[in-house]
């Protein structure tokens, strides 16, 4: 009895024993599972990241070919202001970045020695015989002459202003009240088509009574201009019949004509003291102070042009012959925001080491340089400006990236389009496309079985096929297709 009991107490640790075997195998074989699971896992997610799809949306783009240019605003003109005289400065008007108006003073030379050389020179011959001459009575009824045809040519200038200005404040006058009638109609008519029509006819009316307005405005300006130029012909012709006289009083002497010559050098000198703005602008440059000497050619003042203004930028030598005159430009400026300024080419510098004209011109190694006019005056000469210059305007038009275009073996172009199917997925299929220009990274679509909004497909080094399906988590876009899942995700493409 006590050997049984022995026995069966000796077999217990056996069995133990066994099923910590078995528990540990089934741990093995679970831990062997997961493994070949996770390493399949992983080859899974290799191959799906490795043989991703993109799609890229048909767009509508523009593609006009443009050139980019940098520049600073220049007035219209410049102009070196210089004075004959060879004189002492006593009075300097104006500073760089004033405004000035045609006829505006600008610097003062001393008169006194000038004036005391021509006294002097006037009296050394004074005693001659043919100071006569002085007196010919012919000589003075030019003079005079002159003078009377002087004041009746400026009067007659004058009364074409007039004329002019009243003509333009009775139109301006007639075209307000006008138009107020007109706006009167509007507001009384009987139904909306009579409405339009009358709304029609009262912008008609603006327009063309607009275009006469200008006319007048222009004719004024040019009556200004023709009264500027009389009196300056008129001046002249007084001052020729002077001179005419003065120079009889020297024409028989050498030493007198030596005389005549000094002393119409020291007219012009004297003429010279008194510098006035050629034109209305800015003061870009003041050379001189009070007290300084004046030297013949010496540039004192530069007065540019402010009633109109350009840009002047610097251009590579990749880009100069592509430039012409009468090419369009949106200029921009820090100082307008965003508000975008016509403009366009009215020069272009070709030659090396030239440049066109303006303040602040840097320019390239080139050395070529462009002028845009601008249809503004409201920035200041010195700013920057950037500009983009129209080379071929294209406008909106269907276009695809270039990389994206493919050819058949008969040279036909088409390309990948993913179209969507209804469990979520979509399927690359082949259209036929006509192609235009390639401007930058973008082809231009003329025709073809593509329209906007389509889908591309782009591979990501995996040749594509038609047919091919792709599950919504194998397409990833900025524009997805519309399908189930837009996770963007990638896994491996799978073939029908």
């Amino acid at each position: 009895m006590k050997e049984k009991q022995q026995g069966s107490l000796a077999g217990k640790p056996k069995s133990k024993k066994k099923k910590i075997v078995i528990i540990a195998l089934i741990v093995v074989v679970t831990l062997l599972v997961a493994a070949v699971a996770g390493i399949y896992g992983m080859t899974k997610q290799v191959q799906t990241v490795a043989r991703r799809v993109e799609l890229i949306e048909v767009q509508k783009r523009d593609l006009s070919d443009t050139i980019s240019l940098k520049g600073t605003v220049a007035g219209v003109s410049r102009t070196n202001v210089m004075s004959l005289a060879t004189a002492e400065i006593t009075a300097v008007n104006v500073q760089v970045g004033d405004l000035v108006s045609e006829g505006d003073p600008l610097v003062t030379l001393d008169r006194e020695d000038i004036e005391k050389q021509i006294e002097e020179l006037e009296k050394a011959i004074s005693n001659n015989a043919v100071l006569e001459k002085y007196k010919d009575k012919d000589l003075q009824d030019a003079v005079n002459s002159a003078k009377t045809k002087q004041t009746q040519e400026i009067e007659d200038a004058q009364k074409n202003i007039d004329r002019a200005k009243q003509e333009y404040d009775q139109a301006a006058k007639e075209r307000s009240n006008t138009i107020n009638s007109m706006i009167a109609q509007q507001q009384n008519a009987a139904t909306e088509e009579e409405r339009a029509k009358l709304v029609a006819e009262t912008q008609a009316f603006v327009d063309s009574s607009a275009v006469t307005l200008k006319n007048i405005e222009n004719r004024i300006n040019d009556a200004n201009q023709a009264y500027e130029r009389i009196v300056q012909a008129s001046n002249d012709a007084v001052e020729d019949a002077k001179e005419a006289i003065d120079k009889a009083q020297y024409s028989n002497d050498d030493s007198i004509k030596k005389s005549r010559d000094t002393w119409k050098e020291l007219k012009k000198q004297l003429k010279d003291c008194e510098l006035k703005a050629p034109c209305g602008g800015v003061i870009t440059a003041v050379n001189v102070s009070v007290g300084d000497k004046n030297t013949a050619g010496q540039t004192i003042v530069t007065v540019e042009d402010t009633s109109g203004l350009k840009m002047v930028a610097p251009v590579e030598e990749a880009d100069i012959l592509k430039l012409q005159e009468g090419m369009k430009a949106s200029v921009i400026s820090d100082a307008t925001g965003e508000e975008t300024i016509s403009g366009h080419i009215t020069r272009v510098v070709r030659v090396k080491g030239q440049s066109a004209g303006g303040s602040g011109n840097n320019q390239p190694a080139s050395g070529y340089s462009v002028e845009i006019a601008l249809d503004t005056t409201d920035l200041l000469v010195g700013m920057s400006v950037k500009a983009k210059v129209m080379i071929q305007e294209k406008g909106e038009v269907l276009t695809v990236p270039y990389d994206l275009i493919q050819y058949d073996e008969n040279g036909k172009v088409f390309v990948y389009v993913a179209e969507s199917k209804a469990d979520g997925s979509a399927v690359a299929v082949k259209k036929m496309v006509e192609v235009g220009e390639e401007i930058n990274y973008y082809t231009e679509i003329t025709g073809g079985e593509i329209e906007e909004g389509d889908q591309l497909i782009q591979d990501s080094g995996l040749p594509i096929v038609e047919g091919q399906t792709f599950t919504p988590e194998q397409m990833y876009s900025s524009n997805a297709v519309e399908t189930g899942d837009k996770s963007g995700t990638s896994v491996e493409v799978i073939k029908e």
